[in-house]
């Protein structure tokens, strides 16, 4: 099976990009270039975010901070690449 890194796909990911969306995703579709470069924008944007976190004192507040940051890119990816 092919590195998911080395940018080809693998046995999990369709070629076409207008494939049917499924609830559980047996197979993920290919991302157009568009989509990819938001995907790679969002991930950059949120490592910034969490950087300025960072920042702050450690505490119950930030942990839920970062818990709410991560579930925020979970969920926006998951829209992007259904």
């Amino acid at each position: 099976m092919a590195n998911v890194f080395e940018g080809k796909p693998d046995g999990r990911q369709l070629a076409d990009v207008d494939a049917p969306v499924s609830r559980f995703r047996p197979k993920y579709r290919a991302l157009t270039d568009d989509e990819k470069a938001l995907h790679d924008e969002i991930k950059s944007k949120a490592a910034e975010l969490e950087a300025v976190f960072e920042k702050v004192k450690n505490g119950r507040y930030k942990s839920l901070a970062m818990t709410e940051l991560e579930t925020s890119v979970m969920w926006i990816v998951k829209e992007l690449t259904s």
